[in-house]
């Protein structure tokens, strides 16, 4: 549910009525996905429940940073990145399913270089559409979301090289 509102937010125009409404839908459905995730890794913890702790702590802070909004700087830019960054999270996840349902495999070395798989190419992807997005950006971005781009671009590929890393490890 979160990934099919999320996907409606990112083509609707923002800040207007519509978009608090099912961004608020969307913010409770990933919240609720994460929950479980982590929840469930209390048991038998893998790289990714840790992976999934570090999205929701994205949520809270996109929550965080459009209730005060005026007292951080490019405030949409990270509202929108973080936003952005639970989405790919989420997209990959479910990547990362539909490419075990696909091999037949849950777990396990073969499942683990499959994801890793995904999760490099879908990070990839990702961060060039969400990098060419000017809904995010702007069309002529300032020196000041150019900077919050950066940020946010190196904090993508150091987590998801860090998953990678981790589940490489871990299925060994």
């Amino acid at each position: 549910m979160a990934v099919a509102i999320g996907f409606v937010i990112v083509g609707l125009r923002k800040g207007d009525p519509r978009h608090r409404v099912l961004g608020w839908g969307y913010a409770g459905c990933i919240v609720v996905a994460l929950a479980s995730i982590i929840v469930q890794g209390l048991s038998h913890p893998t790289p990714f429940h840790g992976y999934a702790a570090l999205i929701m702590g994205g949520v809270v802070a996109a929550v965080l940073t459009s209730r005060f909004r005026s007292k951080i700087g490019a405030w949409r830019s990270w509202h929108g990145a973080l936003m952005s960054l639970s989405l790919l999270g989420a997209v990959t996840a479910i990547g990362g399913v539909i490419g075990g349902l696909a091999l037949g495999v849950g777990r396990g070395p073969v499942y683990y270089r499959m994801f890793n798989g995904v999760i490099v190419i879908f990070t990839g992807i990702g961060l060039w559409i969400i990098n060419t997005r000017p809904v995010i950006w702007g069309r002529q971005p300032t020196p000041e979301h150019r900077k919050v781009r950066l940020w946010f671009t190196a904090a993508v590929i150091t987590m998801s090289g860090a998953l990678v890393l981790a589940q490489w490890i871990f299925s060994r």
